[in-house]
């Protein structure tokens, strides 16, 4: 399990960091709370197989278009909706799973799904299918980080994630003082942990193809497993 102190603890360690947490902590209550109080556990266990399954049971987003759904800031990231779905049901949903509980779940219902339908309301019904597309659209994304993730743990590397983590330190995944970057280009919490004693260190895993599973684009399975042999075996660059 990972807990949010846990994360505060690790990556909270720099004037730069500390700025960043001191700022995000005072300004958004409702999303301090969440995060906060989060544990990532079920998602530790989340394995590459389930993922695809997901990835299937997933529509396809369209082309749907609308400004009010393009410019839509909701007050909670999804991942941080995400988080919680998974937590709260103690397992990955498919898209059925997902959609049903955010309408289901008291806390996910005011996170996501009350935010949204006040925005179709707002755009009127052409904005509905975009809307739709977009959270699809979310929701894909986090299985293509949750897979990565599931496929490194698959391989006996202790990858950890929260949301904490992405949302103020940028470090979408790591392992001990090991900052993984599975998107490629540049990394996003170097400019926050760079001056950190003891240092971290940082790595791309060199994903450079995809697989296409139902409507997702997934990291090729090959170069996944390439780069686990890597951090296992410390040949990664940092």
């Amino acid at each position: 399990m990972t807990t949010a102190l846990d994360v505060r603890r690790l990556f909270n360690v720099t004037q730069e960091a500390r700025s960043c947490f001191n700022g995000w902590y005072r300004g958004r209550d409702r999303v301090v709370e969440q995060v906060m109080a989060h544990e990532s556990a079920a998602v530790l266990r989340v394995t590459a197989d389930e993922v695809e399954a997901a990835c299937r049971s997933a529509p396809a987003p369209g082309g749907a278009d609308s400004p009010g759904v393009r410019d839509w800031r909701p007050d909670f990231p999804f991942a941080v909706v995400a988080h919680h779905v998974v937590e709260a049901l103690g397992r990955l949903p498919d898209w059925p799973g997902f959609r049903g509980f955010c309408e289901a779940d008291e806390r996910a219902r005011a996170m996501l799904w009350t935010p949204a339908r006040e925005v179709v309301a707002e755009v009127g019904a052409e904005g509905r299918a975009a809307l739709r597309d977009r959270v699809v659209r979310d929701y894909l994304a986090f299985l293509r980080d949750v897979y990565v993730l599931a496929v490194l743990r698959g391989h006996g590397l202790d990858v950890r994630v929260h949301p904490l983590a992405a949302v103020v330190f940028k470090v979408d995944a790591w392992v001990d003082r090991l900052v993984l970057n599975p998107r490629g280009g540049p990394q996003r919490s170097a400019d926050l942990l760079v001056r950190a004693m003891p240092p971290f260190f940082f790595t791309d895993l060199r994903i450079t193809r995809s697989t296409t599973v139902g409507p997702a684009s997934l990291p090729a399975r090959d170069q996944l497993d390439l780069a686990a042999r890597r951090l296992r075996d410390g040949s990664c660059p940092g």
